[in-house]
């Protein structure tokens, strides 16, 4: 009866949701919405919300929208993880161990890498070709130099859609964080973990969605935003 409930409610949603463009691409809008839908109990398994965000969409374009939609609205960026213990120089915490997809969907807490291996293996489950790439990021008026190699290194993706690479940063597109100076220590830290993953047991927890870094493109982020990704 459950099972019943499910499909009986997505497709009254995918009525609901009606195509803006001749190439049956959905608006960011329409698609925000549906991913704040998801039953939670789809939430627990990469396959079962892989399907559920791309059921409704006829390209790809759309579903990896959905599934990046997902990811920066559910998962939370960890600061402590990397971030200097005076919050002053930016580093990679040597306590840091690098998140399996499935691992991260039961935390929501990651670093760049957990958010980029996260879109890849959704995108893989739905049968888009996506990638990883590694480099910086940091703000346009820096110099790279090896300072800033060492302090703004970064994970970010990219997939084919009709040829085309489509640049997406799920870090930067998500709208929630763990700042590090609500638990500078190990000990606040895990009980802040502890109590972050019981809120997201018991309640729906989401955040904003920055969808500016989805289809992006390097030259336009420099006038737009005046940031830089640079590719390694």
């Amino acid at each position: 009866m459950k099972h019943f409930s499910f499909l009986l409610f997505s497709s009254l949603f995918m009525l609901l949701i009606v195509p803006c463009s001749y190439a049956q691409q959905y608006s960011s809008k329409q698609i925000a919405a549906y991913v704040r839908s998801a039953p939670s109990d789809v939430e627990r398994n990469l396959a079962p919300l892989v399907k559920y965000l791309t059921e409704p969409f006829d390209n790809d374009y759309d579903k990896a929208k959905s599934i990046a939609f997902w990811i920066a609205s559910h998962i939370y960026y960890d600061s402590y993880l990397y971030n200097g213990a005076d919050n002053k120089d930016t580093y990679l915490r040597k306590s840091y161990q690098e998140q399996s997809p499935s691992k991260l969907l039961k935390s929501r807490v990651g670093i760049c890498v957990d958010y980029a291996a996260l879109f890849q293996a959704m995108c893989r489950k739905a049968g888009i070709t996506a990638r990883i790439v590694n480099g910086y990021a940091y703000p346009a008026h820096l110099a790279l130099s090896s300072a800033v190699k060492r302090n703004y290194a970064h994970s970010w993706n990219y997939f084919y859609y009709r040829g085309q690479k489509i640049y997406v940063d799920t870090t930067f597109m998500a709208g929630g964080s763990l700042a590090a100076d609500e638990y500078p220590n190990s000990a606040k830290r895990r009980r802040a973990l502890y109590q972050f993953k019981k809120q997201n047991k018991e309640q729906e927890q989401t955040a904003s969605i920055y969808g500016y870094y989805f289809d992006f493109s390097y030259k336009d982020e420099i006038v737009q935003k005046k940031r830089i990704h640079k590719e390694r």
